[in-house]
């Protein structure tokens, strides 16, 4: 089984593909406002020599990010997924850049919290809180995925004992998009199969829900 992560949530499009096995392959271009015109064409050349039916599920990143972006990578992956009839799995993009750098570093340690912050518009910051379990690779959520003034985020940082403090460019776009394959798989393993009309872009409207994972 293949499958395919998605990530246009920033001026630059990653695209990852493994099976778990002897297939890892990711990798980023810098397209800018571009990434409409030729992602297409991309995934294509990308994706070969395989072939769209060799695909077992995907995943893409819902945000938070570019606006324009994160809405193309999820249609995109929506339609993919209804047109090949596979799961698609939705994941933040603070939640794979919390994972990632968890993952790769050994000296994040249990009960650790993690803070990772991407700025918003008007003096407004997405945030969320992960500690990490090292023995079972596992990132849980302290504090949900939340979109504030920075002054509310900032009064929150100071109430707790942050070890770890991450920014948008902490964690490369490959590393963010490998965790997002990671976690996405760790889902597939407990079973639940998320059809392409639940996963929906996260915008960072202080109205609406952000994504539950």
């Amino acid at each position: 089984m293949h499958v395919l992560g998605l990530d246009t949530t920033s001026s630059a499009l990653t695209l990852g593909i493994s099976n778990f096995a002897q297939i890892n392959r990711y990798q980023t271009w810098d397209l800018g406002r571009d990434i409409s015109i030729h992602l297409h064409d991309y995934l294509k050349d990308f994706l070969a020599p395989l072939s769209w039916s060799d695909l077992g599920w995907l995943v893409v990143a819902q945000g938070p990010g570019s606006f324009t972006g994160t809405r193309i990578g999820v249609v995109t992956a929506r339609t993919l997924a209804q047109q090949l009839n596979i799961p698609l799995y939705g994941v933040s993009t603070l939640t794979a850049q919390a994972y990632a750098y968890a993952s790769s570093l050994s000296k994040v340690h249990e009960d650790e919290l993690i803070a990772v912050e991407y700025p918003g518009q008007r003096g407004s910051v997405y945030g969320s809180l992960f500690t990490w379990d090292a023995s079972t690779q596992a990132l849980s959520t302290y504090k949900p995925l939340q979109y504030v003034e920075l002054e509310v985020w900032q009064h929150l940082l100071s109430t707790e004992k942050i070890h770890h403090h991450l920014y948008p460019d902490t964690v490369d776009p490959q590393g963010i998009c490998q965790a997002m394959i990671s976690l996405a798989h760790q889902r597939w393993q407990a079973g639940q199969q998320p059809t392409w009309q639940e996963i929906l872009p996260y915008y960072g409207s202080l109205a609406a829900s952000p994504p539950s994972r």
